[in-house]
């Protein structure tokens, strides 16, 4: 199940044109055809073929726009000139090269190209950041869930150079990573319902903390009962698969903060007996999205081994509809002495994740984040491609928006708006596991604010039922998983490393 590079990307140090032999070499364009520099150079050996080709073709150099152009291996070696829209120049950014890299790679495939160069797109504009942009883009772009296609007819990338200073390959090893842990965390989310159940998710836990030297405690049936998770345990007690509740941790020497991570791990989602149409249930799957996230971050952690205390916790459940399974009017009793009136068994995922919130509130972190696929009205008001976010610190939400900008795991920040919650006071409990259609995703956070230590000063959640999973492709990101929001909770923790 762990993921490995199956694309090579290194540094080339050449900026010599006329030197280079492979399949395709990728050069950039701003709007208005203003040509890069090396773009210019490939045009001038080529006898201003590169200039003439996009006039003839109308090419705007829209950003991801491309055109390409057979060497025939006069005086470049390269067999093919793709050329990219890099957009307007001053608006270019990280998530610019990332799209530009991605849609070039997909008209490499259409020629059949395997070994590409890459100038270092956006250069001149993000100096070495285009290089850990870059590196992203090819690995997410090129991304495709195909373990059970009989069909392998896909042209695989072999290789991705790009032409820059070897100075950089720090900053092509993090973007290695990043794009590669974001993928690992793509295939788990991919997987059905049949073949990732919670003790598969554990056991990748498990896995992966052995290749890292994690600690991990992994809570069965009878753990669960005995450390009052009964949130987990109402969820779970309709299905036949039982649940589980996985803690890994990464404990530095000298760490500088600590970290909890929560995931939601809902490996199939059918609501329970408040059960779902057929059309919200087909892509239940993807309700495990926190929890994959989780094991995607800790991945990250492992190759990057920073001095900050990270604790990955995963509450997982699959919940079904049967004779055993809990019950509308239902009313559970926390490990912190709340007591939760249950009117909807399709709202699950928050008692799954208060059991977490409690477990992670006694490890005293610094920053507690929970990421969860957890309403639709999340959706309903921000759509398919942004993450909600909620915090009651003012600095960490600031943090995690000014990362998700460069990452481009877009997110906006909704209020915990103190006067909805009334909409979750119980009649006959403390509070109730929904409110009203109206403010869903506000008082589902208000709900998980329950459960947060009141000494933990610093706790997001995050809200990806939109991002985590799509119906249809978006930007370098194929239909289904996404990965959200892997690159952005590794980068914050990384800031902490350096703060």
């Amino acid at each position: 199940m762990i993921r490995r590079i199956s694309m090579e990307l290194k540094i080339i140090d050449e900026r010599d044109v006329s030197k280079l032999r492979g399949d395709a070499l990728v050069v950039g364009a701003y709007e208005g055809n203003r040509f890069t520099e090396m773009a210019k150079a490939v045009d001038v050996v080529m006898g201003r073929l590169l200039t003439a080709l996009a006039k003839d073709l109308d090419f705007k150099a829209k950003l991801g726009d491309t055109i390409y152009i057979p060497s025939h291996g006069k005086k470049l070696k390269v067999k093919n000139v793709i050329l990219v829209g890099l957009g307007k120049k001053k608006k270019l950014d990280e998530d610019g090269i990332r799209k530009a890299t991605s849609s070039s790679l997909k008209k490499a495939k259409e020629i059949r190209a395997r070994d590409i160069f890459f100038e270092p797109l956006g250069e001149g504009v993000l100096g070495g950041r285009c290089t850990k942009a870059l590196a992203e883009g090819a690995l997410l772009g090129d991304y495709e869930f195909r373990k059970y296609k009989k069909d392998n007819e896909k042209i695989d990338i072999r290789s991705v150079s790009i032409l820059t200073d070897k100075s950089r390959e720090g900053l092509l090893k993090l973007g290695k990573v990043l794009g590669e842990v974001t993928n690992f965390t793509r295939d788990i989310v991919n997987e059905p319902g049949n073949a990732i159940t919670p003790n598969e998710l554990a056991r990748i836990a498990k896995e992966l903390s052995e290749e890292y030297g994690f600690e991990c405690t992994v809570y069965g049936l009878e753990e669960i009962i005995k450390n009052k998770m009964n949130g987990i345990l109402a969820v779970g007690q309709g299905s036949k698969n039982p649940p589980t509740f996985t803690h890994i941790a990464y404990r530095p020497e000298g760490a500088k903060s600590k970290v909890v991570i929560i995931g939601k791990g809902i490996t199939f989602d059918s609501g329970g007996l408040n059960i779902k149409p057929e059309r919200s249930m087909k892509t239940m799957k993807c309700d495990k999205s926190g929890a994959c996230a989780v094991l995607g971050i800790m991945k990250a952690i492992g190759e990057i081994r920073p001095e900050v205390e990270v604790h990955g916790l995963i509450p997982s459940a699959e919940n079904m509809p049967s004779g055993e399974a809990f019950r509308p009017d239902d009313i559970i009793t926390f490990a912190n002495g709340k007591s939760v009136e249950i009117h909807s068994t399709d709202a699950e995922g928050r008692l799954i994740l208060a059991d977490a919130l409690i477990y992670g509130s006694r490890i005293r972190p610094d920053i507690m984040i929970d990421m969860a696929t957890l309403t639709g009205a999340c959706v309903v008001a921000l759509g398919s491609y942004t993450t909600g976010l909620f915090s009651n610190d003012d600095n960490l939400a600031r943090d995690l928006l000014n990362l998700s900008i460069k990452t481009g795991e877009k997110m906006w920040r909704l209020p915990l708006d103190e006067d909805l919650r009334d909409e979750i006071k119980g009649d006959y409990s403390d509070i109730k596991n929904v409110g009203s259609r109206y403010g869903g995703a506000i008082t589902a956070g208000l709900f998980l604010k329950e459960f947060v230590g009141k000494d933990i000063r610093s706790w997001a959640h995050l809200d990806i039922a939109g991002p985590a999973f799509l119906e249809k492709p978006w930007k370098y990101y194929a239909k289904g998983a996404t990965g959200v929001p892997v690159r952005t909770v590794v980068e914050l923790i990384l800031n902490l490393n350096v703060g």
